[in-house]
Formats: C-alpha cells, structure tokens, sequence
C-alpha cells in the first residue's frame, strides 16, 4: 500500500503534465494582421485621442454614427454588454469611431455615450473630419464600404501595441466567444 500512493501520485502527475502540454500545443497564436497609422482624432469630451492611446490597453473598437437606425445600436448594445462584462478591467477599452463627423458633434456622441450608460474612460466616442475617418476606416483598419450606411459590422481587436489582431462579427456569438478568448488572452499579456 506504501508504494501505491507514490505511484499513484506520480500517474496523477504525468497525467496532469501530458494535459498541459496538449492544451499548450493546441493553443493558437493570435494572429498580427496591420498596425494601426498614426492618427489624432477627438474624443467626445473634447480631449486629443491617437493612435498612442492603443498603448497599455487591450481595445475592441467599432465604426457607428449616432443617428444610425439599425446596425449601430445593435452593435453599440454589443459593445455596452462587452463594457459591462469587463468594468473591473483597466487593461481594456472600448473606442467608437463616428464615420458621421457632419453629425456627429462632440455633443452628439457625449449625448450617445449616455445612452448606453457610459459612465468612464474605458469607452471613447471618437470623431475627425470625413477625410480622416475615411483614411482611418480604409487604409488603417482595412475596412470597407460606402460611409455612413455602409460601415462594417466588424468588432475589431487591436493589442496593447497598436496592432490589429482579428475581425469579429458583432451578430456571431461563435465570433464574439472567440473574440473574447482573444481579448482575455492578450490582456493577461501586458
């Protein structure tokens, strides 16, 4: 019997070990698709925000605009559970792009920023001018479509450096459940 425990022990162990190595093989490496450019932009409360504000901080970041009857409210709904589920975390933050800057006053996005109970820094509402949401939208985050109605319906994962790390379907729960595997992951990295 003295001689079962230790080699029951040490079965438990290699067992253990055998585990942990699978899971770590079977691990997959988030994937670095583009960084993002260099950029300064406003933020709802009138404050500078740029592309260094992605640093130290883990960011899920869509493109709305405030009077948009359909897609961004669903997308702003995702976004406002994502923040609630993660209001102990200051490694991650929360930015909407307006691709409406003709509307979307400094006002108008604080007015937003309310309605979805925005209470912190760890959501921002961000507006520029047409040309600099269109370069920002386009060439930096390597989305398309006709903006304001045809803006994509894309969570974006950006890493603490700036880097862009994956797309997620705001409507797939299967892309939103890996998007925040993702984020958990890279935020136990900084």
């Amino acid at each position: 019997m003295k001689k079962l425990i230790p080699a029951l022990i040490l079965l438990v162990l290699m067992i253990s070990a055998v585990f942990i190595a699978q899971s770590y093989l079977n691990r997959k490496e988030i994937p670095k698709l583009y960084s993002v450019p260099d950029f300064s932009f406003e933020t709802y409360k009138g404050e500078a925000f740029n592309n260094s504000n992605f640093s130290n901080k883990i960011s899920v970041v869509d493109f709305i605009f405030t009077n948009c009857p359909g897609l961004c409210p669903a997308m702003s709904r995702k976004l406002a559970s994502l923040y609630d589920d993660y209001s102990g975390e200051d490694k991650i933050q929360f930015v909407s792009f307006s691709v409406d800057p003709a509307r979307d006053s400094v006002q108008a996005l604080q007015d937003y920023a309310d309605r979805w109970g925005v209470n912190d820094q760890r959501w921002q509402f961000i507006r520029t001018d047409k040309q600099g949401i269109d370069s920002l939208y386009e060439n930096g985050f390597k989305l398309g479509g006709e903006l304001p109605h045809g803006h994509s319906a894309s969570l974006v994962l950006v890493d603490n450096n700036g880097v862009i790390r994956g797309y997620y379907n705001y409507d797939d729960d299967a892309a939103i459940e890996q998007m925040k595997k993702d984020l958990e992951t890279l935020a136990g990295n900084i």
